[in-house]
């Protein structure tokens, strides 16, 4: 194989590694924990439609939804690397490692009240009985912000905790006389909720105040009729306040995944809305990148995928850089080849100048000088093939021209030799022959 072809080859496997890298990267199985709340949220059944889905186009991806206490504990198990994926209020604070995925929907703080209970205003709520949910979730401190705004304190108000379904069975069996409950307008449990205490939601003015003390909170407002059309409940637009429901993702989560898992929540939206209607409202991150949490990398590239690729953009500029690169290459090796024949040349040369000297020696003294130097000749030899100055090949050739130098040599020691037999014998038969004549 000729130097050039040797490189061509050579670039040509490299280029086919990385490929299979870059596949197996991007093919092989992931699985992502994600934390979505209680299963009777909105947020949890989106959760669950996404898996759905992902699982239909990109089955390398497995998704596990898990039922937690809300937002804050989302948070929490985010930040300690349990889950990989959240569903999380943007008012609630995060750990560094979270990063922005998608808006999913608008949710809103409702005060729901009984039809007797008197509640038309926030200010109504004082000496009432109140449900609130859990103590440290998300929504039970969001409360509390509302509430201390509002100058309502833990001795004005009667409260009471509990789960849902407590919390729920509390107001029908009248117990309390209201619930807060954060969840996006026309949502199911509050609908069955209004249904049952011939209820109603009263409004939570004064939104664009409470957003200067807690930045991640908007203005909102419920529809007219979200909950019923005739009579219309509520009977106008209320007004409240909204906190948008976000999807995070470690830092940590490949690029290439969340990608493909925005590319779901962006490209194949109407499948979300078949199994979840609310997924119609999922909004990308701003680009601009004006956002309370940093945005995933994942989510970049999935804007970016349009875009020709570095290699797209500049492919002339850098297969001419390739090609420089193969012939100066081969330049290289080439010029590397002769200096190497030359040095090999020159090895060789000596050789034949020792094997002709050997064999035109005059006596043993020059025959054993040039043994000696094919010793010391080998000694340099093996000295370069240990510092990988020359190959295996060339070290065998050396080996048979070795093998003939020192036929060469032998074959004139025993010349040297039978001619020193030849003049001893020579001057014996010269005495001999002396004596004879003398006697």
């Amino acid at each position: 194989m000729g130097t050039r072809s040797f490189v061509l080859v050579t670039i040509a496997l490299l280029g086919l590694a990385l490929a299979g890298l870059w596949h197996w990267h991007a093919s092989r199985e992931h699985t992502l924990l994600v934390a979505a709340g209680q299963k009777s949220s909105q947020a949890f059944q989106l959760a669950e439609a996404l898996r759905s889905v992902i699982s239909r186009h990109y089955p390398e991806i497995k998704m596990e939804v898990f039922e937690t206490r809300g937002s804050l504990h989302n948070a929490k198990l985010l930040d300690e690397g349990v889950v990989q994926l959240a569903t999380l209020q943007a008012d609630q604070a995060t750990g560094t490692s979270a990063r922005l995925l998608a808006e999913l929907y608008p949710d809103t703080f409702q005060i729901v009240v009984r039809g007797d209970s008197g509640i038309s205003t926030i200010s109504d709520l004082i000496g009432k009985r109140i449900a609130l949910p859990p103590e440290k979730s998300g929504e039970y401190e969001a409360f509390w912000s509302l509430a201390n705004y509002y100058s309502l304190t833990k001795e004005s108000l009667r409260e009471f905790t509990g789960t849902e379904r407590t919390t729920d069975w509390l107001l029908m069996n009248g117990d309390v006389d209201a619930l807060f409950r954060i969840r996006a307008p026309g949502d199911a449990s509050i609908l069955r909720l209004i249904q049952n205490v011939d209820g109603r939601v009263i409004p939570i003015p004064q939104a664009a105040a409470l957003q200067l003390r807690h930045p991640a909170l908007e203005a909102g407002s419920i529809p007219q009729g979200s909950y019923k059309g005739r009579p219309a409940i509520p009977g106008s637009n209320e007004q409240t306040i909204s906190v948008r429901q976000l999807l995070l993702a470690r830092e940590q989560v490949s690029p290439n995944v969340v990608a493909k898992i925005a590319s779901v929540l962006f490209e194949h939206r109407r499948e979300l809305m078949e199994l979840v209607p609310i997924a119609g409202q999922i909004a990308t991150p701003d680009a601009s990148g004006q956002t309370l949490v940093p945005i995933h990398a994942g989510v970049r590239a999935f804007w970016d995928r349009d875009k020709p690729s570095f290699i797209q953009e500049n492919a002339e500029p850098i297969a001419l850089m390739i090609t420089i690169a193969i012939v100066t290459a081969s330049a290289y090796l080439q010029l590397a080849n002769r200096r190497r024949k030359k040095v090999m040349d020159a090895y060789n040369s000596e050789l034949i100048t020792l094997s002709q000297r050997a064999r035109s020696a005059p006596n043993f003294e020059v025959l054993d000088e040039c043994n000696s130097k094919l010793a010391e000749f080998v000694g340099r030899i093996v000295h370069e093939t240990e510092r990988g100055r020359i190959n295996t090949a060339e070290f065998t050739l050396f080996n048979f021209t070795y093998n003939a130098v020192e036929d060469a040599i032998k074959d004139r020691g025993f010349q040297l030799e039978r001619e020193r037999r030849s003049l001893s014998g020579g001057a014996f038969d010269r005495m001999t022959s002396k004596r004879t004549t003398g006697d």
